[in-house]
């Protein structure tokens, strides 16, 4: 499938070629042959065989879509915000409706004709920022979900010297310290819990014998972790923050962004890419990546159907 049938991706296609040069559209369209794949593959559908008894719908609906007519086209497939069956949620991967009132209309209609059977509350946008502020400009309800942050190492701010990178000594001290972590955030931000969960202890020690888990130490003491592996985000390709935290007593320091510092001077490749997804109400993430350098690229949105 030709990505220029999709209005909706021509920014992200510049964006591509901006990040990766005259590879990035080829980027960009392979992530879209993956969406198309899953049209008919029956092992795709099985992966929500939980959601079809739940909801009683058989498995092949949970296969992507392709909607084409003379008025449109839409790629997009059924998601389940949280794997909760009660909240689903369409994933509409392209389009091709201008982001004005009456295109983001039609839009609407078309998406919630095509899943009415799912009863799917809103249905989920990927966009730059200008396409974002097209958006906000209309009357709709736009909430955005997530942000994709990214920068080249080259292109991050310089570490001031304050904190450190080591190794832990075990991969047992790495666990306990994301588990308390996230034990003090379900304590005291209920809406932020719900929305992330802390990492796998298998990933963590995966991280830790790949050399990819870091404690952040200050004043001779570790004040917080960081784990960063090579990864993907849609079609984006680099280095990715897989978890990052910083101790509650240590919160307010700036310790988290001087670590992401550091590990950026001492990148092999300074032209790789620092990518992350942060969750809308995380905005002390959002703020240290902003000072590292890592400006929001992408937007996961979700609009009411």
């Amino acid at each position: 499938m030709e990505n220029n049938n999709f209005l909706s991706l021509d920014e992200q296609i510049a964006l591509s070629e901006r990040l990766f040069g005259a590879s990035g559209p080829k980027r960009v369209q392979a992530w879209l042959d993956e969406q198309v794949s899953c049209i008919n593959d029956p092992a795709f559908a099985r992966l929500f065989s939980y959601h079809s008894k739940s909801l009683g719908i058989a498995e092949q609906e949970f296969n992507h879509r392709h909607i084409r007519s003379i008025e449109c086209s839409i790629l997009g497939g059924i998601r389940f915000f949280g794997g909760d069956s009660n909240r689903p949620f369409v994933d509409v991967f392209a389009h091709d409706f201008k982001l004005d009132a009456e295109g983001i209309d039609a839009l609407i209609e078309r998406v919630a004709d095509e899943w009415q059977s799912f009863k799917p509350r809103n249905m989920r946008l990927l966009l730059t920022p200008d396409q974002l502020d097209s958006f906000q400009k209309t009357r709709h309800n736009v909430v955005v979900d997530s942000h994709i942050h990214a920068a080249r190492y080259q292109d991050m701010e310089l570490p001031d010297g304050r904190v450190g990178l080591e190794a832990f000594q075990s991969k047992n001290a790495a666990i306990e310290l994301v588990e308390q972590r996230y034990r003090e955030v379900a304590m005291h931000d209920l809406a932020l819990a719900e929305n992330v969960t802390p990492a796998d202890p298998e990933d963590l020690q995966a991280w830790h014998e790949e050399g990819q888990i870091r404690a952040i130490t200050a004043n001779g003491e570790t004040v917080g972790l960081l784990a960063i592996a090579p990864g993907s985000i849609v079609w984006i390709e680099g280095d990715e923050v897989k978890e990052e935290v910083t101790r509650t007593d240590h919160k307010g320091n700036g310790f988290a962004e001087e670590a992401q510092k550091v590990w950026a001077a001492r990148a092999n490749d300074p032209v790789c890419l620092l990518l992350g997804t942060i969750d809308r109400l995380n905005t002390a993430s959002q703020k240290t990546a902003d000072r590292t350098g890592r400006k929001a690229i992408l937007h996961y949105t979700f609009i009411d159907l």
